[in-house]
């Protein structure tokens, strides 16, 4: 028993680096995967405690990430003098092991797979975190239909140090960046690279680089490039531009995401222009698909069957936030934009934007200012009704450029998707705990630089809205701004026009400050 409270049942797989436990939470009466960090007695010190900070720093990470396609850590014990992680139990398989024991998958499945691991990564970038070993022995299949990212172990955090306690667990050779294999720290670029080669072995069952030796694949990954795909159809040319040799060669993940969605529907292959330096323009090309194969296992079928529901609601999603910008420009050119500091240099007091006399108009009831969180922003509250703005994102915009603040505003977008299995509270103004359900990113009125939208349903009783949300850029800041009502005062449509009011007031007095002369 752990922590009196988690009981070890039987052991689900097992590594050189430990064990993974099915266990049962005593407390919640659920079931759940216990990772125990299990090493040599006679490993070096030194190298252990690397190794336990590495496994910590995993169950933080994933802890601060919430997406439906990563996996998400309950709990972290310390016992026995080394970690234990509590994490959802998944069931089913890893892709690696989906290839290997059966077959490649299909070309759609494979491009549905990378829709949402695409989706993973975007919104762990947004959180300011590069994955640094997406392979496919990370990425799980479950039989519910679910493609899931795991091992945030040898990630890192944007603005910090990639050396020291993680410098030895540096992946798997077949799927780690070139510029990471020359000692580079590598980025969201990186992490690009590694999905195009494990969506690579998705569809031709061997890596890009096949090589007999880790050695021999780290020197083919840096001097060859990658080997002709014989089975990807539609997929090939993406792939190929994925895993181009040098960063700034490969397309952006917006232009990915469009690609893959419309592979994953079937339709012709768009080929993304290659930058990655914001969204690419995207030119149509034609590639047929491969016939589908006469034989899969019955689990691949109810897979493919199950995620096809999944991908349906995100490509649908992605395709309705295609143009949520078109307002602020109307020629298929992408917006050039600047690389310089933006005019937000120090951190806004994000409370003295709005007077609570404005306010008022959405909080009848308000008596104070607003009251500043803990994460740089503000709140105002009375009884069943608030409004809020914060930074968007986990890391520190100030001093950033305007092309960096957009590249968050695009991670942020991609990294909104429909999650029925939200949870919230709110206890300033008397909203308990409460079930939710998100919905993909909504188009909204032109506010700011660029802006999108997004809302949140109770999920238990009344099914009503009662969170809408508009996140927009001016310059180098992107803020999050919502407005929610729990007491049953106001309907949807009430609800998203507040929302929409506040965020006209936000943008409105950020422009105004960034005109004023300092």
């Amino acid at each position: 028993m752990l922590a009196d409270r988690y009981r070890l049942l039987n052991p689900l797989a097992e590594g050189g680096m430990g064990t993974v436990w099915l266990a049962a939470d005593e407390m919640l009466g659920r079931d759940v995967a216990v990772k125990e960090v299990r090493l040599p007695p006679d490993l070096d010190p030194g190298r252990r405690e690397e190794i336990y900070a590495a496994a910590l720093q995993e169950a933080n990470l994933a802890a601060r990430l919430k997406h439906p396609s990563i996996v998400t850590v309950h709990d972290v014990v310390v016992e026995q003098e080394r970690p234990w992680l509590v994490m959802e139990l998944l069931s089913g398989a890893s892709l690696e092991q989906t290839v290997r024991e059966r077959q490649p998958l299909p070309v759609r499945q494979a491009a549905r797979v990378g829709v949402v691991i695409l989706s993973a990564l975007a919104a762990a970038h947004a959180a300011g975190v590069v994955h640094r070993d997406v392979k496919p022995g990370n990425i799980f299949l479950t039989r519910t239909g679910r493609a899931v990212l795991t091992d945030f172990g040898i990630a890192v955090i944007e603005g910090e140090g990639a050396e020291g306690g993680t410098s030895h667990l540096v992946g798997s050779p077949n799927y780690i960046a070139p510029e990471r294999l020359r000692g580079e720290r590598g980025g969201p670029a990186s992490d690009l690279w590694s999905l195009g080669a494990t969506l690579y072995f998705a569809v031709e069952g061997m890596p890009p680089h096949p090589a007999e030796t880790p050695i021999s694949a780290i020197s083919r990954v840096l001097t060859e490039p990658a080997r002709p795909p014989e089975r990807a159809g539609a997929l090939g040319p993406l792939l190929m531009l994925m895993l181009a040799p040098i960063p700034e060669a490969r397309p952006s993940f917006e232009a990915v995401a469009q690609a893959l969605q419309e592979i994953a529907l079937g339709h012709p292959a768009p080929l993304p222009v290659q930058s990655h330096h914001g969204p690419a323009p995207l030119s149509p090309v034609s590639a047929p698909l491969p016939p589908a194969p006469v034989r899969r296992s019955g689990r691949t079928v109810l897979w493919a069957v199950a995620e096809v529901a999944v991908v349906a609601v995100t490509v649908g999603a992605a395709m309705g936030v295609a143009h949520l910008a078109a307002g602020r420009t109307d020629s298929g050119t992408p917006v050039k934009l600047g690389e310089k500091p933006g005019a937000f240099a120090t951190p806004v007091n994000l409370c003295k934007l709005v007077p609570a006399a404005t306010v008022r108009e959405l909080l009848p009831a308000l008596k104070a200012e607003g009251q500043q969180t803990n994460e740089g922003g503000c709140q105002w509250v009375t009884s069943g009704i608030g409004l809020e703005v914060a930074p968007a994102g986990a890391g520190k915009q100030w001093g950033k450029s305007p092309r960096q603040a957009h590249e968050l505003f695009v991670n942020q977008r991609n990294g909104t998707t429909p999650n029925g299995e939200t949870a919230w509270s709110w206890s300033e103004i008397d909203a308990r705990l409460r079930s939710a359900r998100a919905t993909a990113p909504l188009e909204v009125k032109p506010v700011g630089d660029e802006a999108f939208g997004y809302d949140l349903y109770e999920n238990r009783k009344t099914g009503r809205l009662e969170k809408s949300h508009v996140v927009l850029r001016v310059d180098n800041l992107v803020v999050d701004v919502g407005y929610t009502v729990v007491d049953g005062s106001k309907d949807g449509t009430a609800i998203r026009s507040g929302a929409q009011t506040a965020a006209t007031w936000i943008a409105n007095a950020l422009n105004k400050q960034k005109a004023t002369p300092r």
